[in-house]
C-alpha cells in the first residue's frame, strides 16, 4: 500500500508536472457569461487600477418586510455579503440568501472570488507591474527574481479584501453582515479589519485561519517535504500549470463518481464543477495558490484586532462543525480565545453537532436548517448585546455525517 501510495505521488507531484514544460492553453472553455444562470449578474469593480468583473446573486426582501419599519440599532446593515470557500462559488450560499431574505429581511448577496466561479480572473503579470509588486508586498515576500512567481494583487487575502469593499460600493451597501466560510473566513476577518465601521457583524463559518503558532509545525516529515515540493512547482509557470490541471482533474472524477461530496445530489456537484468549464480557470487558480499563505495569524491579530474590531464593537459569531475534518473545532476555538483576549467583547462561538466542513450544503440531520437559522438569528441580532457565547454540543445521540473535503 505505501508502495502504491509512493508511485501515486510521484506519478502526480514530478511525471505529470514535467510532462510538458510549456503547456498549451486549454479547448473548449467558454465566456463566463455563456455559463451564467438567468439571475446571475455582474458588476465591474476596480481593484489597485485593475478592473475586476464580478458575478453575484443576490435576494431581497419581500416588499412587504421593506415597508415595516424596522427599530433602529446600531448594527442596522443594508446587506449580509456572503464569501465562498476554496473550490467554492456563490452556489453555495443559494439555500442560504433566499432564506436571510424572507426571514430576516435583509438584502442577501454572494459573488465569486476570483479565481473561483465566474468572476474575471486577472491575467499573469511580469515583475516590475504595479499588480505584481503589489501582491508581493502584501504576501510579506521578498521580490521574486523572474516572472514564474508572480500572483496577481487580486489573488491575495488582502486584494480580496478590498475587492469585497469595492463591490459593496459598487451595489449601494454602505453596511454589512460579512459571511465567510472556510478560505473566505480570512478575506472577511481581513476586510473588517480595514474597514470595522462598515461591517458591524462579521460571521466566520468554518474558519481557515490559524492561530497558535506555525501551522507546519509538528507535520511529519514527508508532508512537510511534499508540502515544500508543492510551493515549488506553484511557483514554475508550466510544472504548475500542469499541477493545477492535473489536480482539478483528479477532483472532478472523485466528484463525478460520487468519492467526493458523496452526500451531495447529482446536480449539485455538477454544479460546483461548472466554473472549469469557464475560460481562465487554470491560470487563476495557479496563481491563487502562489498568493495564498498558511501563516501563523496570531500576531497580526493581537495588532490590528484591539485597534478596529475591539473599539468598533464588532459582533463576531465562529461557527463550526464538529465533523469537520478539514477545518477542524480547535481552530475555531483558538481564534475565538485570541479574539476574546485581544478586547474583542462579543463573541458567540457555535459548535455545531451534527456537522463537517459544509453545513449550508449538508442535509441529513437537519444540519443545513439549523445552519440557515442560525445565520437568521445572528443577523436580527441574537446571541446578546455584548458578553461571550458559547454553544457546545447538545448531549443527544448524534446522526453521522460523511465529513466534506
Amino acid at each position: 500500500m505505501a508502495t502504491a501510495k509512493a508511485q501515486k505521488d510521484f506519478t502526480e507531484l514530478v511525471v505529470e508536472p514535467f510532462s510538458d514544460p510549456d503547456p498549451k492553453p486549454l479547448v473548449g472553455l467558454l465566456p463566463a457569461r455563456a455559463l451564467a444562470d438567468a439571475d446571475s449578474k455582474f458588476v465591474t469593480v476596480t481593484v489597485r487600477g485593475e478592473a475586476v468583473v464580478v458575478h453575484y446573486k443576490e435576494s431581497s426582501p419581500p416588499p412587504e418586510s421593506q415597508s415595516q419599519s424596522r427599530s433602529p440599532s446600531p448594527r442596522d446593515i443594508d446587506a449580509v455579503v456572503c464569501l465562498h470557500g476554496a473550490n467554492g462559488s456563490e452556489f453555495s450560499f443559494r439555500n442560504l440568501l433566499p432564506r436571510l431574505a424572507s426571514d430576516a429581511g435583509v438584502r442577501a448577496i454572494a459573488f465569486d472570488r476570483p479565481p473561483y466561479g465566474l468572476s474575471s480572473r486577472p491575467k499573469l503579470k511580469k515583475n516590475g507591474d504595479a499588480a505584481t509588486d503589489a501582491a508581493t508586498d502584501a504576501a510579506g515576500a521578498t521580490a521574486t527574481a523572474t516572472a514564474t512567481a508572480a500572483a496577481h494583487f487580486v489573488y491575495t487575502p488582502e486584494g480580496q479584501a478590498e475587492l469585497t469593499l469595492a463591490l459593496m460600493d459598487a451595489l449601494g451597501v454602505t453596511r454589512a453582515c460579512v459571511l465567510g466560510h472556510s478560505a473566505g473566513a480570512p478575506v472577511a476577518l481581513d476586510a473588517a479589519l480595514r474597514a470595522p465601521e462598515r461591517i458591524p457583524t462579521l460571521a466566520l463559518v468554518a474558519p481557515a485561519i490559524f492561530v497558535g503558532g506555525d501551522p507546519l509545525a509538528g507535520v511529519p516529515l514527508d508532508r512537510a517535504l511534499r508540502f515544500a515540493w508543492f510551493r515549488f512547482l506553484i511557483s514554475q509557470d508550466g510544472p504548475g500549470l500542469n499541477l493545477v490541471r492535473g489536480s482539478v482533474r483528479r477532483q472532478l472524477a472523485a466528484i463525478e463518481e460520487g468519492r467526493t461530496y458523496a452526500n451531495l445530489s447529482e446536480d449539485v456537484r455538477r454544479a460546483y464543477a461548472r466554473p472549469t468549464k469557464a475560460e481562465g480557470w487554470d491560470e487563476g487558480l495557479l496563481q491563487s495558490f502562489r498568493a495564498g499563505s498558511f501563516a501563523d495569524a496570531s500576531e497580526r491579530l493581537r495588532r490590528e484586532v484591539p485597534n478596529a474590531l475591539a473599539p468598533a464593537k464588532t459582533k463576531v459569531v465562529v461557527v463550526v462543525g464538529k465533523n469537520d475534518r478539514t477545518t477542524p473545532p480547535a481552530l475555531s476555538e483558538a481564534l475565538r480565545d485570541v479574539l476574546i483576549e485581544c478586547g474583542v467583547e462579543d463573541v458567540r462561538y457555535e459548535l455545531m453537532p451534527t456537522a463537517s466542513h459544509l453545513p449550508m450544503e449538508e442535509e441529513a440531520g437537519g444540519v443545513r436548517e439549523t445552519f440557515e437559522a442560525l445565520v437568521v438569528d445572528v443577523v436580527l441580532g441574537g446571541g446578546g448585546d455584548g458578553g461571550v457565547t458559547t454553544t457546545t454540543e447538545k448531549e443527544e445521540e448524534e446522526e453521522e455525517v460523511t465529513p466534506a473535503r
